[in-house]
């Protein structure tokens, strides 16, 4: 493995290096031109992606454009109105997106549930047991019920027919309880999994990149990170492969024309950089699928400015620290027969098939190929956008929607300021007739000077002129265009902790009211997140955990996004559970509901306010019966209803 600071030396004849052709790479590399020519003149709004990206860059760190400079000299001050709205926005949905406790997601089992075979035989020995009890209490012997082979015996068909609706109620609810366990445990695999792979990080960036820019990009991929590991009594170097969450830089990324999302069209393309020390790692490194020769070829004669030369561009050249090379990082569908001469490890039957590939190409080369890392073979990049634009990859941002008012605001802002600097003090006109040496008068407070007038004195030495002040029209000029932006993105300006509320404003309730109203514009953005970000991510580790080891996390379910809508969700279910309380308790009492039903009625509500039930294991004999005496149903339980 090449030290990190190990420099690779190039050739003294670079034209002498045997040109490589490789008809894969050169795929994907006109791809990226494609994608490129496409990022560059689709517009959105007037503008191009590219030229959004430089723009909201330079708005958000409160950059004037050259032409606003050009056309007003001197002009320095920068009202961040984007920062504000871009911030306000990343903050509020960073606090219902990221929770280490408990993850924006759930899973529960299908109405109909599908168990493995063993875990079906498990519900079925429960049934059994069931019915057994049954036939004791009926004075028919346990004998009776099965034979030899473990089947029921004819003499008891009967009593099994009269009693098959039941027997098949009780093993659907059996197979639902088990599948039940199963999804709660799965649901804590994954957030372990989430821990180590940096969600939360990765969630947080992502939701900065959807509050500012026409588009964001999520990554997930299985990561070569070097460990230092303790064996026999010293530290070991290792390479340790761990599936992670990354966000990927907008301005990285390339759509395909076809394409509406990372998941769809003909290709999704990340531009990435590369160390050769890291390109050195990799050789060996089969478990990724990345190929030893052309690695060797890149890092003895690669072009480390081989993306700039190929497109002509010194932008691409300029992205490159000391020691990097550009990565062109690929997915896109790829027949068998293509992957067979790349080395990818498929049945020879499968060559006419197509499969979605991961693909790294450097220096004309393809480095790595192999089949993406998800278990149902979709890509392993997602995107989203604040608003979405039917059709397209890109959509507009909060930075997009103000930013027009954002240009009107500063140049309001320099006139405030200039006017105010020219009305601050009289401009003074100097007859040069009237003194001997003009180019020294220097008003000062008190000063007095003395002129010649002309010889017929109708001539002032000094003649003031005043600049009307003309700030407070402008003030409310600027005003009105906040206003405005408000209206156009709508975030009011008190989620910014803006003060100056009027009215219901002044109240706790009413700014809650105000505030529930203001953040409905930010359903959208809740809505894309949890469509197109966590619910295909959580579907990609739910996926790999059903094939993994663990066969006690495995049952069919489904994935729910717990986000903004999600957590409404919630709160309107605690809100109806709470009313529910006390009369499901007088039900049980009367025995008009099971007394099982109104227990798990019961630690479900518990669990929505917040309580940790999973610590706490009720013992069987202590479960409510319908003649259970209470004085009062809600004992015991938290009403944190406020």
């Amino acid at each position: 493995m090449a030290d990190s600071k190990e420099q690779i030396e190039l050739p003294d004849d670079e034209e002498a290096v045997e040109e490589i052709h490789d008809e894969l790479a050169d795929r994907v590399m006109e791809n990226f031109r494609l994608a490129k020519s496409y990022r560059s003149s689709h517009l959105i709004m007037g503008r191009s992606v590219d030229e959004w990206f430089r723009r909201l860059h330079n708005a958000f760190h409160k950059i004037h454009e050259m032409e606003e400079l050009e056309d007003r000299p001197n002009m320095s001050s920068y009202f961040g109105l984007t920062a504000m709205k871009v911030s306000a926005t990343t903050s509020y949905m960073r606090s219902k997106f990221i929770n280490l406790a408990n993850p924006p997601f759930n899973i529960s089992p299908t109405p109909i549930v599908e168990l493995p075979k063993y875990k079906q035989e498990e519900g079925l020995e429960r049934v059994k047991a069931q019915l057994l009890n049954k036939m004791i209490e009926n004075d028919l012997p346990p004998e009776a019920l099965l034979g030899q082979d473990q089947m029921f015996l004819a003499e008891v068909a009967k009593f099994v027919e009269t009693e098959a609706k039941n027997a098949k109620e009780a093993l659907q609810k059996e197979e639902y309880e088990i599948a039940f366990d199963a999804t709660q445990k799965m649901v804590k695999l994954i957030k372990d999994q989430l821990v180590e792979g940096n969600f939360a990080g990765s969630t947080g960036e992502v939701i900065f990149d959807i509050a500012l820019k026409p588009v964001a990009v999520w990554s997930f991929e299985n990561e070569a990170v070097i460990d230092h590991v303790w064996k026999k009594n010293k530290f070991v170097k290792e390479t340790i492969i761990r599936p992670t969450f990354r966000r990927v830089p907008p301005e990285n990324a390339y759509f395909a024309p076809d394409c509406t999302n990372a998941q769809d069209g003909a290709f999704f393309i990340e531009l990435a950089k590369r160390s050769k020390s890291q390109l050195a790692s990799f050789i060996g490194n089969e478990q990724l699928g990345y190929r030893d020769e052309p690695l060797k070829y890149i890092l003895e004669h690669g072009d480390s400015n081989w993306l700039g030369t190929e497109f002509g561009n010194d932008f691409l050249e300029g992205m490159l620290q000391e020691d990097e090379i550009h990565v062109l990082r690929c997915q896109m569908l790829v027949s068998g027969a293509d992957l067979i001469e790349y080395g990818v490890a498929i049945k020879e039957s499968e060559q006419f098939d197509y499969f979605n590939v991961d693909i790294e190409v450097c220096n004309k080369q393809v480095i790595r190929c192999n089949i993406v890392a998800h278990p149902k073979g979709e890509r392993t990049y997602f995107s989203a956008s604040y608003k979405r634009i039917a059709g397209e990859p890109y959509g507009i941002s909060v930075g997009m929607m103000v930013y027009d008012r954002q240009l009107a605001i500063n140049r309001v802002q320099y006139s405030m300021l200039l006017n105010a600097s020219y009305s601050a003090g009289p401009m003074l006109e100097v007859n040069a007739n009237a003194f001997d040496q003009p180019q020294e008068i220097n008003m000062q407070p008190f000063s007095r000077v003395f002129s010649n007038p002309q010889s017929d004195g109708n001539v002032r030495g000094i003649v003031q002129h005043q600049i009307n002040p003309t700030f407070p029209m402008l003030f409310q000029f600027l005003t009105n265009q906040i206003r405005l932006a408000d209206d156009e993105c709508g975030l009011p300006s008190f989620l910014n902790g803006n003060a100056g509320l009027q009215g219901a404003g002044q109240t706790l309730g009413g700014l809650a009211m105000m505030t529930d109203n203001a953040v409905l514009g930010l359903e959208d953005c809740a809505f894309n997140i949890d469509e197109y970000f966590i619910r295909p991510a959580i579907t990609l580790m739910y996926a790999r955990n059903l094939l993994g080891k663990d066969d006690s996390v495995k049952a069919d379910a489904k994935i729910i996004a717990t986000g903004l809508l999600g957590l409404k969700a919630e709160l309107e279910k605690a809100k109806q559970q709470a009313g529910l309380m006390p009369q499901m308790g007088q039900l049980a009492q009367q025995g008009a509901i099971p007394s099982q039903m109104y227990a798990d009625f019961a630690m479900d509500y518990l669990k929505t306010q917040g309580v940790d039930t999973e610590r706490y294991a009720m013992p069987q004999d202590s479960m409510l019966t319908p003649n259970t005496q209470m004085q009062n149903p809600t004992e015991g339980y938290v009403d944190r209803r406020s």
